[in-house]
Parts: C-alpha cells; structure tokens; sequence
C-alpha cells in the first residue's frame, strides 16, 4: 500500500489543463492562481507568519472546485498535499516541503456567509447558542468577528469563539482544538463546530463530503481536535453562543477588557494567592467561565487579563468574594483605572483615572474598560495588542507602519509609536469603526500576518529562518489541577499564560470530540528559551505518576518535530482512533505530515505496545519533510 510515485510532469501537466494560465492576479500578495518554483512570485506564494519552505506548487483556491482539482491533480501525480488557511503555523507545516500547497485564503467570502438564527440550549446551565455560520475556510479570526458583530445586535451577546490573534486562520484554529478569550464560557473551538465539508482523495478520485454527528460522523469526530490531515476542509458551520445574562438591575449585556495584578508580599501572601485563582478556576465554574484571556505567573506577582462578560460592578463582586482584588492603601501608589465606551459616546470616558480610590471598590492593582458589544471589547483588546503592546514584535498584521493610513481615518486617531511608526488609539469611536471594516475585509492588511518589511527596516527583531529559533518552537503544556506547591515553583521560573480553559471546555464529555484533554485550565508557550522551558517540564513532571509520559500538550503549539512521544502528548487514548479513521479516509497519507496522525495498517494485529502503532510510508514522509 504504497503511495504512486512521484511525477512533475504529471503535475504540471494536469495543473495546466486545470487552470489555464492567465494574467488575473489573487489575494492579498497579487498572485497568479499556480505559481511555481521557478517564478518570481513564489516567494511570496510560499509566504507564511513563522518562516519560508519550498513547496512544489502553490495553488490559490477560490472555490471548493478549484480545491477538488488541486488535489486530483496532486493525488494522481503521487504528490503529497499541504492545505494552508492563513500560514500561520509554527512549525510552517502548512506549507511543507516538497508538497503541493493548495491555499484556501480566497474561500473566504463573507458576503456568501450563511448566518441562521436558530437557538438551542449550550453546555452551561441555562446557556444557549443563538444562531450559526456557515462560512469558507480560509477566514480568519477577524473575519468571523466582524462577520458576527454585523450579523447580530450588540444587546444579543453574540459570541463567535476565535482566538486572539485577528490574522490567524479559522481552519487550523479548529481542527487542533482551538482556544481564544471567551472559551471558558462557549468551549474549545472545535466544540463549537457543528458541521464541516471537505474534499477528500478516496483512493480514485477528489470528492465532496459533508460531516457532521450523522453523516461521515468518524471524519468530524476526528477532525475536530486530531489536527487534520483527512482532507482539505473548504467550509465550516459553527455555533454562536451567547453570553451570560446581564445582573437584573442592568438594562444591557456590558462586557470588559480587565487587566488585574496580584501582588506578593512574602511567601505567604504567594501561595495564598495562586491557591485562590486556583479555586476559581477549578472549583467555581459558575462565576469563573465569564473570565478568559491569559496573564503571566511571576515570582512576585501574577497578572490577569482578557476578557469578561459582564458588568465593571459584576465584575468587582465576583473577583470580590473571590478575594482576587488586593485593597491596597492609597498610600503605595497603586490604584484603579476605569474607563467606559458607551454607545452615545466618541472615545473612551474617564471613572476612575487612577491618581486615586475608584468608587466604592477595593483599591487594587489594575484597570477596567467597559463596552457596551463583545465586537467593541475585542477589537479594543486586538487593537491594543498588536498595535500598541506588540510593537517589540509586531507580526500579527500587515500594518504600513501608519495605522491611520491603512484605516483609512484621519491622522489625529494616531500617536507616534516605538519605531515612529504612527499606532492608533484604540479608545476612540472612529478607530474601533474603522478596525471593524478592516477586520470584515478578508484582503485587508488586518487579515494578513507576519513581519512588516517597513519594521525589520527600522530596527525590529527578524523573522525567524529555521525552526530552532521560532518564538514557540519549544511547543508549549497543559496544566491540569496541580496542588499550590507546583503553582508556586512555576512562578519562581516565571511563565506566560496563553488562555485559559477552565469553565465550559471541562464540562463537556471527553469523547465529544478528538480533543484529548478536558481536565486542563492553563494554556502556557515555552517562550523564554531552553533552560525556562526545561526548569517547567521539570516542575511538572512531579505532578504526574509516570514523569514526562504523563504531559499534556495543545496541537497549535507544536513542539518540533522529533518529539517520541507525540501522539500521547497530543491524543492521549484517543491516537488509535484517530489512526484507524485516518486509514479510512486518508490510507496513502496524501494529506498527512510528520506530526499529523498515521494511518494504520490494515488488516494486521497490533503486537506493539499501546500507542505504537504501524504507519504507512514514514520513510518517504521523513525524506520529503527532511
């Protein structure tokens, strides 16, 4: 069971009969719809966020047509095929060596999107989600967020779950699992996935599938969380949640972008204070699901931030009798900021500026800025990421370096940023407006990642040209409930915490899906080099009975490639299943690469030890990606 071998001829020949050459141009680098080695395209054809390899091909898909002659004229050639949403994989596995690319940007369209308004309860008590999407594959998570705060009134609390970079792929987003701000509330991002359609090599011939919990239900089971590789995913149908009801004296949903320090003063105070966030996370799920987003665990203190759904005055009274709000005297300096956008107004409202005691609250460590939309708290919380926080390492759009510019608004909605660089301010009316078409515009610079030439020009860090130096090629862990002593050593070493995914993604049963780890509230990137990271697996590897076996990993951070034990560390129990359905629909591993489930071999009995399981041509697959 061997794949065919390989011909370029072939390829060429039917790539050729299947687009004619022509002078029209595609998507946001202006290519043509192949573009090969040889031409002088393909260095932007083979672009991607986190470094360049060498495709055989490049193919820009603008129909699930286009995607069904790509892969036939891939599959009958002997070629390998690499579907890439948004290129934004860390170990630039979308794009792989030696493979047929068959990029799947030009499938967005959100003006075919097809919203419903259906509803039905969700997994929290007393939940729901208030309608769905249909839309292409190659959107991203700015796409969906603008598609869904057009689509539904901001008093409806509509949630799309995407993740919290606005350039990033939805597909890839999905299929390995995918967590974002709101996860904790609406579940990983494959959970909200009601359907999908795909194109798939059935051995003869590309054909169309649709899958859902009925039809082809091994294929969505296995798509969402396995990490792909079954085919290539041309539209998704995903649920739109909403957001919890607003307190019963509020007259609208309100929703935050918090950013809260907690701060040791001894030993004591430290482990008393990550055994509370503890507790909230792991044992309050109730009031702890309205809070997602990430922070940063430290030897002195831990941070907060993200996003909350809910009320500045829900928000205090929750984190209040959590006792996660330190009053501190007005003496040392650290106060309270609290800023509100509301619908009447312009730009962002002072209530408390910080010089001094907010209100009636604990004076603590921190800020609030209320919306009165999730779309508003979102595109906020972007804009200020990536165009303010970010400029040490701006690679989540494509900006000019003149936000005003690309936004099409006038220059006083900018001030001067790092490199002179003309950042926007994110607080005003005009700007979020602006970010919110941009986000809409799959084309636009909002949607597009990487390093912008204009600021490795002017003295920002280079991108990354080989694996070992990508930002998070030393992968990143799950944390499951761990005791305070394990919480207090990973603070002595420091560490970022990505998301958080407690609340919703728990409660939903571990064989929903193909996601494997259903016990895990924090996310956290190895990001700080070798000797931080191996200080952390260190610490956790006490926590488990069987050391390092027992790790659990998030497919979206791989760790590079090589890792002996991945199909543990990502599928746990579930990689046999995930093998056998990869058989199925995927037995010559036409869509597979070096970290992508293996189809097993059939008809034989598995005499190794639970999880080695027989693969089909794992040579050839290490001399192509090699």
């Amino acid at each position: 069971m061997c794949s065919p071998p390989r011909s370029l001829y072939e390829l060429r020949t039917c790539l050729e009969q299947s687009f004619p050459p022509s002078d029209e141009r595609y998507g946001y680098f202006n290519l043509p719809k192949v573009v090969y080695p040889a031409d002088p395209d393909f260095s932007s054809a083979r672009r991607t966020d986190y470094g360049n390899a060498q495709p055989a091909v490049v193919v820009m898909a603008e129909t699930a047509d286009d995607v069904r002659n790509a892969v036939t004229c891939a599959a009958e050639a002997g070629y390998r095929i690499s579907p890439r949403g948004r290129g934004h994989s860390y170990q630039t596995l979308s794009n792989s060596n030696g493979y047929v690319v068959i990029d799947c940007s030009l499938l967005c369209k959100p003006e075919e999107f097809v919203f419903s308004h259906e509803e039905g309860d969700w997994i929290l008590e007393g939940q729901k989600y208030i309608g769905t999407v249909y839309s292409g594959s190659g959107c991203t998570n700015a796409v969906m967020l603008a598609a869904t705060a057009k689509e539904f009134a901001p008093e409806e609390g509509a949630l799309f779950a995407t993740g919290t970079c606005p350039s990033v792929g939805i597909t890839g987003y999905l299929l390995g699992g995918g967590s974002g701000d709101v996860t904790p509330s609406t579940g990983w991002g494959s959970d909200d996935v009601l359907e999908l359609r795909a194109v798939i090599w059935n051995g003869t011939n590309a054909e169309y599938i649709t899958a859902n919990k009925e039809e082809n239900a091994d294929f969505f089971w296995a798509s969402l969380g396995g990490g792909g590789g079954l085919g290539v995913i041309t539209d998704i149908k995903t649920a739109i949640v909403q957001s919890p009801e607003p307190l019963p004296h509020e007259d609208r949903r309100k929703f935050l972008f918090p950013l809260l320090y907690f701060r040791y003063f001894g030993e004591e105070w430290k482990r008393a204070g990550l055994e509370l966030l503890r507790r909230f996370l792991y044992e309050n799920p109730k009031e702890s699901h309205k809070f997602g987003g990430g922070g940063f665990l430290h030897s002195e203190f831990f941070v907060l931030d993200g996003i909350y759904l809910g009320s500045a005055e829900e928000f205090i009274e929750s984190f209040g009798k959590n006792y996660l709000l330190q009053d501190f005297p007005p003496s040392t300096g650290y106060h309270t900021i609290y800023q509100k956008l509301t619908s009447e107004a312009d730009t962002l409202e002072d209530v408390c500026d910080g010089t001094g005691p907010c209100q009636d609250w604990p004076n603590f460590h921190g800020a609030i800025i209320e919306f009165e939309s999730y779309g508003e708290a979102m595109l906020y919380k972007l804009c200020y990421q990536v165009a303010v926080r970010d400029d040490i390492e701006m690679r989540g759009t494509q900006t000019s370096g003149d936000w005003c510019k690309d936004l099409k608004i006038s220059s006083d909605n900018c001030v001067s940023g790092k490199y002179g660089q003309k950042v926007p301010i994110c607080g005003k009316r005009e700007v979020l407006d602006a970010l919110l078409e941009a986000a809409y515009d799959p084309e636009s610079f909002f949607n597009h990642g990487g390093y912008p030439e204009w600021w490795l020009e002017a003295g920002g860090k280079p991108p990354a040209k080989d694996a070992d130096n990508l930002p998070t090629s030393l992968g990143g862990l799950l944390i499951p409930d761990v005791d305070v002593d394990t919480l207090v050593k990973l603070s002595n070493v420091g560490t970022g915490i990505n998301h958080f995914q407690h609340g919703a993604p728990m409660q939903f049963s571990s064989d929903y899906n193909a996601v494997a780890h259903r016990d895990t509230a924090i996310m956290i990137e190895f990001k700080r080099g070798e000797e931080q990271r191996n200080k952390l697996l260190e610490i956790i590897s006490e926590h488990y009975d069987d050391g390092e076996l027992g790790f659990q990993g998030y497919y979206n951070y791989m760790n590079p490639v090589g890792n002996p034990n991945w199909r543990k560390f990502y599928f746990v129990d579930k990689y046999e299943r995930l093998s056998e359905t990869k058989l199925k629909y995927d037995q010559y591993n036409f869509f597979g690469n070096v970290q992508q489930v293996e189809p097993a071999i059939p008809k034989k009995k598995k005499t190794a030890e639970k999880g080695d399981f027989d693969r089909v041509d794992s040579v050839y697959m290490r001399g192509v990606q090699g």
